[in-house]
């Protein structure tokens, strides 16, 4: 017979291990998850795969040739399907030219495409000129390749004792030129 206790401390480990069938049943029953949960972490994983991601907060920037180019703010920012179409909540985006802000574009909803360098903005939108021009359509879109502001949307532009009404404009950030479209109705006060 084995004497000791470090003979007998290894004798414990080795009956609870041989005694398994005995209590091992109830203790996994006890630990097993209850209410589906091997079911809900497949299908939380299979929906966070197709959703995409959610930013509060967020602010980007781009600089080109070491200048700021344009600025966007946004108090929420997703994506769902399509990684490259970023959706925007309260967003307000700050066009430069050269070291001066141009214009300071506001909305409540709006949407960037990475790859097309575009956003849209909806829903309201207001666009604050430099020199005091406003600017107010239902959607508004800026192509930063092409440094355009558009909208097929009725647009009214008020500033310097006009109040300019149309559907649709384009405004040239190069040439620092409006065209409004549509029936356009111009009031001079």
């Amino acid at each position: 017979m084995m004497t000791g206790y470090r003979n007998i401390l290894w004798l414990l480990p080795v009956s609870l291990l041989l005694s398994w069938p005995v209590w091992g049943g109830a203790i996994t029953r006890f630990l097993a998850p209850r209410g589906g949960l091997n079911a809900n972490l497949v299908l939380s994983k299979a929906k966070s795969a197709d959703a995409g991601f959610t930013m509060e907060g967020v602010l980007f920037s781009q600089l080109k040739n070491g200048a700021q180019d344009w600025q966007i703010e946004a108090k929420r920012l997703y994506t769902k399907e399509d990684q490259d179409l970023m959706q925007l909540e309260a967003v307000a985006a700050q066009l430069f030219k050269g070291a001066e802000r141009k214009f300071l574009i506001t909305a409540p909803k709006g949407e960037y495409n990475r790859k097309n360098k575009t956003i849209i903005m909806r829903n309201g939108v207001r666009v604050q000129a430099a020199n005091g021009m406003v600017v107010q359509s239902d959607s508004l879109s800026y192509d930063e390749q092409t440094s355009m502001i558009a909208t097929r949307a009725p647009v009214q532009i008020t500033g310097k004792g006009m109040d300019i009404r149309g559907q649709g404009m384009d405004y040239d950030m190069r040439r620092d030129s409006y065209d409004v479209s549509g029936r356009v109705k111009v009031d001079i006060r």
